[in-house]
């Protein structure tokens, strides 16, 4: 399992990841390091046989793979392909053919995500979910800003590993949920 996944240029796999239930499960595998396609579904609320098809398709575009010795051979196993996520290079995307629209497709729904998810965070709850942000102004070069990023990427890797490290543990995920950490960080307008 590598760090990161790049996707340099391939237009049809940024629009094959704009499926909102891909996008759910490359969330929970991520968090859970591996699992099998039943556990997927129970998380993501949605047929197994769904999620099965799914995870075939994420598996075709090489951002997930069979995790080897998961679970007693009955149903296969899956984990992220890589460690750290996803990547996109939307120079080299964007210079492909139907590249251009693949990433604006894909930009509008990551915006989408990220908008949904911000007003749910600021939505009145009755549930017990940690919920916190942070809003910091720092005054930074372009390259103190690309070592922040770097700094805070190891320490989500550091936390990524220990959530992953459940993978086995079904009575520890139980008392889990999965949390999306969303950060930003960009020049102020």
């Amino acid at each position: 399992m590598g760090d990161v996944d790049h996707i340099q240029a391939d237009p049809g796999l940024l629009r094959a990841l704009t499926h909102p239930l891909r996008g759910a499960l490359l969330y929970e595998l991520h968090a859970r390091g591996r699992a099998n396609a039943t556990a997927l579904a129970e998380a993501v609320d949605a047929p197994v046989n769904s999620v099965s098809f799914h995870l075939r398709q994420l598996a075709r575009f090489g951002l997930i793979e069979e995790a080897e010795g998961g679970g007693d051979g009955r149903q296969r196993w899956w984990q992220p392909a890589s460690r750290g996520g996803i990547e996109v290079d939307d120079e080299a995307v964007g210079s492909q053919p139907d590249g251009a629209a693949a990433l604006e497709v894909f930009h509008r729904n990551a915006a989408a995500v990220w908008a949904r998810m911000a007003d749910r965070f600021f939505a009145v709850h009755a549930d017990d979910a940690v919920r916190r942000s942070n809003d910091v102004p720092l005054l930074l070069t372009a390259e103190e800003a690309d070592r922040l990023a770097d700094e805070l990427a190891e320490l989500v890797v550091r936390w990524l590993t220990r959530s992953q490290s459940h993978a086995d543990d079904p009575a520890g995920q139980a008392q889990r949920r999965t949390y999306l950490l969303l950060t930003m960080l960009q020049p102020r307008d």
